[in-house]
């Protein structure tokens, strides 16, 4: 062991958080954990993740789960196609008799990619492999002057090389803990950080602007929404609801539409829509934002947001009609919803061939 690995252990010994998953090297609480805090918090997951193996403990249990019972026991954590896949890993497992041990095991399973099979291979079974998440990343590469633009696979490999191979499980609990309480992405509090006589960025405000959040960095740039609404732009909020490969609309009194709201805030839009549709007899499971747009206007510019939800049951009545993509996008599409159109145009391009939008869905 180097000075530099002494000095982290130390302080993690001192200073890690009791997180919930930490005391255990059960491959199936670990993969809950893991599959949990990916796009989410650690402070959020903690109580969520002892409600869900309160009735889910073992693979098995959930293995047997059925669609209700495993999306109201994640309910809140979002994203529900996670919990679908993480099933989907619990069944393969049974199926096979076992875990496999090692990363390429590991991430045959279902839904287990190259980040949360190292993940596993480290935490259950203490394999000497090194866990490079995005707060790992930021302090290595603060640690080391490293360009924070490489590729995660040159990332990974000097995470290999940093790693103290003894102890997998407290080394990578250590740089990702140093990452998510000192050296963090809005502030580098380098008085506290036992790395501080080691650190190449320390005192370097470029730096450590630089290297915020490096595997952002080193990934392809993707732009989604709409810029930020003018003062007093109006918004209207639709909810693309998908089942089974179809859309729901419904009927009005000058065709079949999709549910639609206008909303004050930007902070209402998932309410509002989940009271609209609990008033047509569904309840939300998951609401995604799809597309932002604006529809020019006399005054401010009216704001469109859609967003793709998915309801623990589809809803059925007279008024409610489910459509399949080439048939929703043959529909009359008013002008305004014409981004959105073309936007599930692009989405379902490998269907058969679509017609294009009529000018006038209203």
């Amino acid at each position: 062991m180097d000075e530099a690995q002494a000095l982290l252990l130390a302080w993690y010994a001192e200073h890690a958080r009791p997180l919930p998953w930490r005391g255990t090297r059960d491959p199936y609480r670990i993969l809950v954990s893991e599959v949990m805090l990916q796009q989410t918090q650690a402070a959020r997951v903690a109580d969520r993740y002892l409600r869900f193996l309160a009735v889910f403990p073992d693979a098995a249990a959930l293995a047997e789960a059925d669609d209700e019972r495993l999306h109201r026991a994640w309910k809140g954590l979002g994203y529900p196609s996670r919990a679908e896949r993480l099933r989907a890993a619990c069944r393969a497992v049974l199926a096979a008799g076992g875990w496999p041990t090692s990363v390429e095991g590991l991430q045959a399973l279902p839904g287990v990619g190259p980040y949360t099979a190292r993940a596993l291979a480290a935490f259950a079974f203490a394999q000497p492999v090194a866990v490079l998440d995005t707060n790992a990343a930021r302090v290595l590469c603060r640690r080391d002057g490293l360009d924070p633009r490489l590729p995660r696979a040159q990332l990974q490999e000097r995470a290999e090389r940093a790693l103290y191979r003894a102890d997998p499980i407290a080394w990578n609990n250590a740089v990702m803990e140093l990452g998510a309480l000192v050296c963090t992405a809005q502030a580098a509090r380098c008085a506290l950080c036992p790395w501080r006589l080691h650190c190449r960025s320390r005192g370097d405000d470029r730096r450590l602007a630089i290297t915020r959040s490096p595997l952002r960095a080193a990934s392809p740039r993707h732009e989604y929404g709409a810029p930020r609404a003018p003062r007093g732009a109006g918004r209207l909020v639709w909810a693309l609801v998908h089942d089974g490969g179809r859309y729901l609309a419904w009927s009005a009194a000058d065709g079949w539409v999709l549910p639609g709201i206008g909303v004050r805030r930007a902070s209402d839009e998932r309410p509002a829509l989940a009271a609209l549709l609990a008033a047509l007899g569904g309840e939300v499971l998951a609401a995604r934002f799809l597309h932002g747009w604006y529809e020019p206007a006399a005054g401010p510019p009216l704001r469109h947001s859609c967003y793709r939800v998915r309801l623990f049951a589809p809803p059925a009545g007279s008024a409610l009609r489910w459509w399949r993509p080439a048939e929703l996008l043959a529909l009359p599409w008013p002008p305004a919803l014409l981004p959105l159109a073309e936007r599930l145009r692009r989405y379902h391009r490998r269907e058969a061939r679509l017609p294009p939008p009529a000018a006038a869905l209203s």
